[in-house]
């Protein structure tokens, strides 16, 4: 008995059995049939359009045999002296067939081997990726079954344990669970800062009062030694007010984060060394800017008391006591003091804040490590995991590469073409050649066929009567 060939449709397909198919709905690998067709042997025949050098001596043979019934004795001598002509020429013409033929068999011959090689490589090609494609989507199809059934346990661990479903890693996992230790030992963790609209307007104004209040700190020394207004002093004093605060509320800020971490930290100085710094930072902004801000008020309305008196606008003048009277510009004052402390202020909760989100950080992420030391939820987090794992394990499914990879089967198309293109070029050309030889010999033996005819049934003249 004998065993069915490669593309035979009683071809037992992988999941067949001896005794038959086991399963009826499995995977078919005769859908992944070649579509590339056998090329079949070629001949000489099938390239010469031309008829076949006995048919031509065949009918020179029949009009050669007419030539006695020309009753012209010259006409008949010159006729045969044609048809020897003409068998002359038809000898030639079988040569040359044959001859043509016998390269057509040599071309053929030596571009076949070319072309059936192609055609072979790309046939094994073919079936290479038709069987690889088969086996990667039976795999595709079992990876997805095991992603399925990996999810559907992912979901009865996270709800067994409380956890929401949309998480889906094991980190993620980890997290969630930390934050409901934490929660149940009294240590809630706040939101970020990132979901609350009212720290970020805190922030803003946190960053918005140093530069503010620098930059009035630089229009008081502007005051104090700028009498004359120049620019560029104006700028070099509006410059060292806004470095002068900045610097000092990054320090405040500083010291604040750094007294929040000290009862956390080791190797740290105690908290009562910072808290004694923010105040003795404190102080001293306070006290320039008081003095700024009083010495320069006080410039002002001298000036300003000065201008109006060079301006006849004071009238009583000489009234006045010996003894400067100095005006208390109290609220001024106090409203600028009022404003740094506000902005001191910030810079210190601001330091706070930070040290606090870094705590809370420190403390779930020791939580989490926690956790996964304990192995309590170990097997929880392993089904998390399983799901990502299956799907990147599907994503690298891919047919091997080997020597017929793609890049090789694009070679074999072009050797193919080659082999293809010098075929038909030659066989063109040999084939134009022997055509244009059968026309002319067609052609001949047909005007010598006229021209026996014509000798055959001479004319004859009718003259006058009375002639």
């Amino acid at each position: 008995m004998t065993s069915p060939g490669p593309l035979d449709p009683q071809t037992l397909r992988p999941s067949d059995g001896p005794e038959g198919p086991t399963d009826p709905g499995a995977f078919d690998l005769s859908s992944y049939a070649a579509a590339l067709p056998r090329p079949e042997a070629l001949s000489a025949e099938q390239f010469l359009p031309v008829l076949r050098p006995g048919q031509f001596s065949e009918l020179l043979e029949d009009l050669s045999g007419e030539l006695q019934l020309v009753p012209d004795e010259a006409a008949r001598s010159a006729l045969t002296s044609r048809a020897r002509i003409l068998r002359l020429n038809v000898d030639q013409y079988r040569i040359n067939y044959d001859a043509a033929r016998t390269t057509l068999d040599r071309v053929l011959a030596e571009t076949g081997v070319g072309v059936r090689g192609s055609w072979a490589r790309q046939q094994d090609h073919l079936n290479f990726m038709n069987v690889a494609s088969g086996d990667v989507e039976r795999e595709y199809l079992k990876a997805t079954e095991e992603i399925e059934a990996a999810r559907q346990g992912r979901f009865e661990a996270l709800t067994r344990h409380g956890v929401r479903p949309d998480v889906n890693s094991a980190e993620g996992f980890y997290h969630e669970q930390a934050l409901a230790e934490l929660a149940r030992e009294g240590h809630a963790l706040r939101p970020p800062e990132g979901r609350s609209g009212s720290k970020k307007v805190f922030n803003a104004f946190a960053v918005f009062s140093k530069f503010f209040v620098g930059i009035i700190s630089g229009v008081s020394i502007n005051l104090l030694f700028n009498p004359e207004s120049r620019l560029y002093m104006t700028v070099i004093a509006l410059t060292a007010g806004i470095m002068f605060s900045v610097l000092l509320l990054w320090l405040v800020d500083e010291l604040a984060y750094r007294a929040k971490l000290a009862t956390r930290t080791q190797g740290m100085a105690r908290p009562i060394a910072y808290i004694g710094g923010i105040v003795a930072v404190t102080a001293l902004y306070l006290g320039v800017e008081g003095y700024l801000n009083w010495d320069g008020i006080l410039r002002v309305t001298q000036q300003i008391a000065a201008n109006a008196a060079q301006q006849g606008q004071l009238t009583d003048l000489s009234a006045a006591s010996d003894t400067p009277v100095e005006p208390q510009h109290w609220s001024l004052l106090t409203f600028t003091l009022a404003l740094v402390s506000m902005a001191a202020g910030a810079a210190l909760i601001q330091g706070r804040e930070r040290a606090r989100i870094l705590l809370e950080r420190e403390r779930l992420a020791s939580k989490v490590a926690e956790l996964k030391v304990e192995g309590r939820y170990a097997e929880a987090a392993r089904a998390t995991d399983h799901v990502t794992y299956l799907e990147m394990a599907r994503d690298r499914l891919a047919p091997p590469r080997d020597v017929t990879s793609p890049d090789h089967a694009r070679l074999n198309e072009r050797v193919l073409s080659h082999w293809e293109q010098e075929r038909d070029g030659q066989v063109q050309r040999i084939a134009a050649d022997l055509v244009r030889e059968a026309r002319a010999v067609q052609d001949a033996l047909e005007a010598f066929a006229q021209d026996l005819t014509g000798a055959k049934h001479p004319q004859t003249r009718r003259g006058f009567g009375f002639l």
